[in-house]
């Protein structure tokens, strides 16, 4: 945790005491301490250690996951006790329907490509933005530490299988 540099209340850096304090109202103080115990906040009486806190923002970003998984259950129709086949091949499927679905969407916006060459373009274009889909989701589990060695393989053999959808999708239509 960095703390000012600037010397507040006559306490300095220096000192491994209060560094920074503020009075959000008349009956609460907040504080920040850096000690040989580590770093820790404090409210009023409640004191939260670096690890608390860092525990709070996991919980708060899980929330907002099982509130954006909920929206696109009810987006999709999906009962709340649906199971759903999160195999990598289910998966990968799921994302490649999806994408490949927008074909003629795209073909309608780029009359002037063809044939192979639409398909090329078109796979060029969605493959680089589930790419970044794929890169994003691996950086979330791994902020969350829940980037296991199985999920990562998981998610190594849908980006795979999506992009043998592609490949195939250019050669065949």
């Amino acid at each position: 945790m960095n703390f000012p540099t600037a010397s507040l209340g006559g306490v300095s850096q220096s000192q491994q005491s209060i560094l920074y304090k503020s009075q959000f109202s008349a009956s609460a103080t907040f504080s920040l301490s850096k000690s040989g115990s580590g770093d820790s906040a404090q409210f009023g009486s409640v004191t939260i250690t670096a690890s608390q806190s860092i525990e709070i923002v996991v919980e708060r970003s899980l929330e907002k996951l099982r509130a954006v998984v909920t929206d696109a259950r009810e987006a999709l129709g999906l009962p709340d006790g649906a199971v759903i086949d999160t195999s990598p091949e289910a998966t990968a499927g799921r994302i490649a329907d999806f994408a490949l679905g927008a074909f003629q969407a795209f073909q309608n916006n780029n009359p002037e490509l063809e044939g192979k060459d639409a398909r090329i373009a078109f796979a060029d274009l969605i493959g680089n933005a589930i790419q970044k889909g794929i890169d994003e989701a691996r950086d979330i589990l791994t902020a969350l530490s829940a980037l296991s060695g199985e999920t990562s393989s998981n998610i190594d053999t849908i980006s795979q299988i999506i992009q043998e959808r592609l490949d195939n999708f250019i050669a065949n239509g």
